[in-house]
């Protein structure tokens, strides 16, 4: 088993080419420890009951088609590491587009599944397809496969576009993924997602968006601080998902309730974030989701509270 930690980063298509020249960039001018690696094409079939008991028990099953190849893949739902993905995943590579469950033996599967009993009654529930560019890049000790994904979620309920970054950690930690996300995001607009590609799939059929628990009289500072970040994740992404920009409401919301509990720089940076976007919300009234997508402000700032909930929850 590997232990799988990444930071995922949403960014609109029309920004994806200049992803791929910063990258790109990087790669030539650190020759030796970065490259470019070929691009993939990825067919990957996500597998579940009609009762949901995989998604019920926090686990993904799918098959991977790339070069001809079939790998398939087991992964846990993990945890969530303040905007940051941690989770458990298995492979195995399989002669065929079949799922082989008698690999999952070999699994610490949760309890209701370990008798394999739910394996007669797996169906294909999504597919996402995609186009992945891929990078290897070292920066100061960090060593990181960087992809640029963009292709499409479907399933019998619809479909739903794939246009992100993932920068997963290979060696060092999460500060040097942290470090190069900042960097990339003073070129190009991202922002931060909680939500992976099986979470994408899955909201295909049920239309709803995940929040982070409700507060309670027993959480910190640094609890409440974590709590309103992750809304302000949620809700940026749902407003694109939904195409409904009457969602800035609850984002500035998350920002104002966010910053009392931040250092006093990082709280002037969220605050003077929210103003612009109290500002952008009359002056681009037509074009708002274009214009907020094209914001490098939000990214940056995001990143920044991210790596120092980060920082502040390991001490």
């Amino acid at each position: 088993m590997a232990t799988e930690l990444e930071l995922k980063l949403m960014v609109q298509s029309e920004y994806l080419q200049s992803a791929s020249e910063f990258l790109d960039e990087i790669c030539k001018h650190a020759s030796e420890t970065s490259s470019r690696q070929p691009t993939l094409s990825l067919m990957n079939g996500y597998f579940d009951t009609t009762e949901e008991t995989l998604m019920e028990a926090g686990v993904a099953l799918r098959i991977r088609s790339v070069n001809q190849e079939y790998i398939q893949t087991l992964k846990t739902r993990g945890s969530s590491r303040i905007g940051m993905h941690a989770r458990g995943e298995w492979e195995w590579r399989v002669p065929n587009g079949q799922l082989d469950l008698s690999l999952l033996k070999a699994v610490p599967l949760p309890e209701s599944l370990v008798d394999l009993s739910w394996g007669k009654d797996l169906i294909e529930v999504y597919r996402t397809d995609f186009e992945r560019q891929v990078w290897l890049i070292e920066e100061q000790g960090t060593q990181m496969e960087v992809v640029c994904d963009q292709g499409v979620v479907t399933s019998p309920f619809g479909e739903a576009p794939i246009c992100e970054l993932e920068l997963e950690l290979k060696s060092g930690d999460d500060n040097g993924l942290y470090e190069f996300a900042n960097k990339l995001a003073q070129q190009v607009p991202v922002q931060v997602s909680t939500v992976s590609k099986a979470q994408k799939g899955v909201r295909l059929k049920h239309g709803q968006i995940q929040f982070p628990d409700k507060p309670n009289s027993t959480m910190t500072e640094l609890d409440l601080a974590v709590y309103w970040y992750e809304c302000w994740l949620v809700y940026w992404e749902a407003m694109f998902y939904m195409k409904d920009d009457i969602l800035i409401q609850p984002i500035r919301h998350s920002l104002v309730q966010l910053a009392y509990y931040l250092s006093s720089e990082l709280k002037q940076e969220v605050l003077q974030l929210e103003k612009v976007l109290l500002a952008a919300s009359s002056e681009y009234e037509e074009d708002l989701l274009p214009h907020f997508g094209g914001m490098k402000q939000t990214g940056i700032v995001m990143l920044k509270v991210g790596q120092w909930l980060n920082q502040a929850s390991v001490h």
